[in-house]
């Protein structure tokens, strides 16, 4: 044997993984030749797989890892801040950020744009997920392209997301039933505004309200959900009709976002003195609600550390990296304690 000859070893399937920050699938598939692998990933994986067997030092590339996010367009100023947020955070570590805002409650097409990320050189998707069976199809396929998807606010019933990045919504619906019981303290009528069944968050933070309310309030009447499907003017719409509907009529509860058509009902039907409101995010508009006295409670999940979290969930994940997202706190803040609090 010449003294030039360099010994390779042999290294497993793991090793390779750890080191080219993919999963062993992929490296299954790059050294088997098979597609559904992009041309930079096979680069990685063949880089290190040549690094273990010789000993040398891995050469990465420089281009940083390339994040998606999609969140539903008109939803509000949180939403907007959130996306906010995560171009803060693009600018900072290995990964460049796009933000994409999507129409809201349309499935198939988020469906399509989370598939469109397979041909986009992407390297891992967060999401505002809806609960349909398009979009579990969507992020099945993006598990085969080994594109990692998380849920970002509002998750999904499906094995495939690597997590889901919000608050404890059926604690929240728990807490809200809590304070409108107390608040309340009458046999009378308490109405659930949604903002549609494709959220899996409004569905448990309404699972939460409905229960803690018939276990310790069992007098109150909730009465049917009315759907306002995250939009100002339909939220309007609802809260108008339920106030005509609803003659014994002393609180309500939005799960989602359209608040400033909830107010304006409220305003035009002159009863903003006479119900309890409580709803949901913290902006400029909710807060000016709360001081007025218009609202009496917001339920506030922090979007700024949101984004922090879930930048940091995609990163770590890509590079093989362990790391478990806490579940966001919930704030309950009211008139009497906004003083300093911010919209973060």
């Amino acid at each position: 044997m010449s003294p030039a000859t360099t010994l390779k070893r042999r290294v497993k399937m793991r090793e390779i993984a750890y080191l080219a920050g993919v999963a062993p699938a992929t490296v299954d598939r790059v050294l088997n030749n098979r597609q559904h692998v992009s041309a930079t990933t096979r680069q990685r994986v063949m880089q290190a797989k040549q690094a273990l067997e010789t000993g040398t030092q891995v050469v990465t590339s420089a281009r940083p890892w390339r994040l998606k996010v999609f969140l539903p367009d008109d939803a509000g100023p949180s939403t907007e801040f959130l996306a906010a947020c995560f171009q803060e955070f693009g600018s900072r570590g290995n990964a460049t950020i796009e933000c994409v805002f999507t129409k809201k409650m349309e499935p198939a097409l988020l469906s399509r744009k989370l598939r469109a990320c397979a041909g986009q050189g992407i390297d891992a998707v967060a999401f505002q997920a809806l609960e349909d069976p398009l979009v579990h199809d969507a992020v099945a396929a993006l598990a085969a392209h080994d594109i990692p998807a998380l849920g970002l606010i509002s998750g999904l019933g499906s094995a495939n997301l690597i997590g889901l990045i919000g608050i404890d919504n059926r604690a929240a619906g728990r807490t809200a039933g809590y304070l409108m019981g107390r608040f309340t303290k009458q046999a009378r009528t308490i109405a659930v505004i949604s903002g549609g069944q494709l959220y899996r968050a409004h569905e448990e933070r309404e699972i939460g309200f409905r229960s803690c309310l018939q276990q310790n309030f069992p007098a109150t009447n909730v009465v049917g959900t009315y759907c306002g499907y995250d939009d100002i003017e339909q939220t309007y719409e609802q809260t108008l009709r339920v106030i005509e509907a609803q003659t014994n009529l002393i609180g309500i509860y939005n799960v989602g976002a359209g608040n400033e058509g909830l107010i304006r009902a409220l305003k035009k039907a002159d009863v903003t003195d006479e119900i309890i409101t409580i709803g949901h995010n913290l902006s400029a508009r909710t807060k000016q609600y709360l001081l007025e006295g218009s609202m009496d409670i917001v339920m506030h999940q922090n979007m700024r550390l949101a984004a922090s979290q879930a930048v940091t969930a995609m990163i770590a994940h890509l590079e093989n990296r362990p790391f478990v997202a806490d579940i966001l706190p919930v704030e309950v803040i009211t008139r009497e304690n906004i003083a300093g609090i911010t919209f973060g």
